[in-house]
């Protein structure tokens, strides 16, 4: 049977068209051949010149691919790497046997944390920490970048994983990504330091825009002894724990001058768990955001307590510094006045002592001279031989009271000197008295004084030395009977006490022994000389004119009291007159 004559025509119009469609998809596939050589090519650029080193590897470890920046990071050339194994570049354990690619996927599954940097050398031999993650090329997908926070569950040095394909993990390609920490990890420990430091000297507190407590650190809670809690949320800090009363206008104008982005350097003060202020150097810096808005507060805190109780200190003493230096005025003064008294009664002593020597000497010069007038009439008659003895007993007279002033004088020189022997025994006080009563007897009864001794119901002994308390008794009894009006009184009383011999405000402890009082109703003595009368060359003021006398008297009394350990002074009568005392102690 035979085709029909348009049956072939047919065909070769088939043929034509599949030809051209053939032709079409052979174009279209060149087009995206080109495209996809293109993109290759762009991408093996892109990567070639990434900021990141990278490094791909090949499933037995050796690198085919060594960027521009992993030459940087290393210090090797792409020729100098690629087809090798590089674990003098990534120190591995012995067990990876060289593998790095497989080692660094191995590290990033099993690290803690994805900051955990790896270890890498550098040509020169220095250490390099490293950021790095990883991605992965295959026949079936390729994934770049994986960080290790979704972790792969295949083992990367298992045998075989697919059954199926056991040469799949065999083929696989890894690309890695590498980034230099080194330098950040230097200033992340340095900035770690820095804070540690700070954290040791100084408290921190951070707060918010609106001033309110963000955080503080554990020392400026351990500098007031509280908790962490007691500032956190707390709105104007310095309000509620401040030391200082009546500061709200001053803390008003710093938090004022803050929220305008100025930095604040000051004092300021906090109370501490004891209620006790604390003083701090206070830096407190705004952080701004873009339109320099500040929405935080950072405050650097120094203890400077012990500097303001030093400056306290010194604040007190220079107020007080004028005061001391009138103190000092004053003292200086009363001292340049007390020696111009001394002075003047030196002066004056020495005027009265010249006077009271001067006339028992002229008389005995006059006298004497008068006697040898007499003689030059020889043989005297009765008339003259009375006149010879008259001359003769006031020489004597004079003589006397010349020897009285000049042994008052040795007297209270050996006195001072320390020169004076002392024969101590036991002597009755009322005995004493009752002797110099009888010396004086004439003179009391010429002035009619009524002269009372009350005697003690027993003896009271001490241990003195007889001839000097006569002394003191003398003087003393000489002058209540010269400064007492006639028909006036003098009592003398004696008895046991005790009193505080010590001169100190702060002296409290008594001596026991026996007081002496003689009581008189004479002129009196003014109150501001109470306690200067016993004074070298010291004579009160009514006592200066009239009876007078050279002021030694005194002198020596309290001189010879002093030797024997007791005190001796004087008092207001309030009946008019004055009152001495002695005190000597008991045997």
């Amino acid at each position: 049977m035979s085709e029909k004559p348009n049956s072939g025509s047919e065909k070769i119009t088939q043929l034509f068209s599949e030809l051209h469609s053939l032709k079409k998809q052979n174009i279209e596939l060149s087009k995206s051949g080109f495209k996809l050589i293109s993109a290759q090519t762009k991408l093996h650029s892109l990567l070639h010149n990434a900021s990141d080193g990278i490094i791909t590897f090949a499933a037995d470890g050796k690198v085919e691919t060594f960027n521009i920046a992993a030459q940087h990071i290393f210090g090797y050339s792409e020729a100098e790497i690629v087809t090798r194994k590089i674990p003098d570049l990534i120190p591995c354990p012995d067990w990876v046997e060289e593998n790095v690619g497989a080692y660094i996927r191995y590290f990033i599954s099993s690290r803690a944390a994805a900051d955990i940097p790896l270890l890498g050398k550098h040509r020169m031999g220095f250490d390099i920490l490293l950021h790095v993650s990883t991605g992965q090329a295959s026949d079936q997908n390729t994934v770049l970048f994986d960080s290790g926070d979704q972790r792969s569950e295949i083992d990367p040095f298992a045998d075989d994983t697919d059954e199926d394909n056991p040469d799949s993990t065999n083929d696989e390609v890894i690309v890695c990504f590498f980034r230099d920490i080194t330098l950040d990890k230097k200033l992340e420990k340095e900035l770690e330091d820095h804070k540690h430091a700070l954290d040791l000297a100084a408290g921190v507190i951070m707060r918010d825009k609106d001033f309110r407590v963000i955080d503080v650190n554990e020392t400026f809670c351990h500098m007031l002894g509280r908790n962490r809690n007691e500032f956190i949320g707390v709105q104007f800090l310095q309000l509620k724990f401040g030391g200082l009363t009546n500061n709200e206008l001053q803390l008003k104008q710093k938090r004022e001058f803050l929220s305008q982005g100025n930095s604040w350097v000051g004092e300021s003060c906090y109370l501490n768990i004891q209620d006790q202020p604390t003083w701090f150097t206070e830096s407190t810096t705004p952080f701004l955001d873009k339109n320099k808005i500040p929405y935080q507060y950072l405050s650097i805190l120094t203890d400077i307590t012990d500097r303001k109780r030093f400056e306290s200190q010194l604040e007190q003493h220079r107020d007080h510094l004028q005061d001391l230096v009138d103190e000092q005025i004053n003292d200086i003064r009363h001292a340049k006045d007390s020696a111009e008294i001394a002075n003047k009664a030196k002066s004056e002593f020495l005027a009265n002592m010249s006077h009271e020597l001067r006339t028992p000497m002229h008389g005995i010069l006059s006298f004497t001279h008068l006697c040898l007038k007499q003689f030059k009439n020889l043989p005297l008659d009765e008339k003259q031989i009375e006149k010879l003895q008259k001359f003769l007993s006031n020489i004597e007279t004079s003589s006397q009271r010349l020897l009285s002033l000049l042994n008052d004088l040795l007297d209270l020189s050996k006195l001072e000197s320390g020169k004076d022997e002392f024969n101590l025994d036991k002597n009755d006080l009322y005995e004493l008295i009752q002797q110099i009563s009888n010396e004086y007897l004439a003179k009391i009864q010429e002035k009619q004084l009524n002269f009372i001794i009350n005697k003690p119901a027993d003896p009271l002994l001490v241990l003195c030395d007889k001839s000097k308390i006569l002394q003191v008794l003398s003087n003393l009894t000489a002058n209540a009977i010269k400064f007492s009006p006639e028909n006036k009184s003098i009592t003398i009383t004696i008895e046991n006490t005790a009193i505080v011999l010590g001169k100190r405000a702060t002296d409290i402890e008594k001596t026991e022994g026996v007081l002496l009082s003689i009581i008189d109703q004479g002129l009196g003595i003014p109150d501001d000389e109470l306690a200067t009368v016993f004074d070298k060359f010291i004579q009160s003021s009514k006592t200066k004119s009239g009876a007078g006398g050279t002021g030694l008297g005194l002198s020596i009394s309290q001189e010879i009291i002093f030797a024997h350990k007791g005190k001796i002074w004087a008092e207001h009568n309030p009946q008019g007159g004055a009152i001495f005392k002695l005190f000597l102690p008991h045997i």
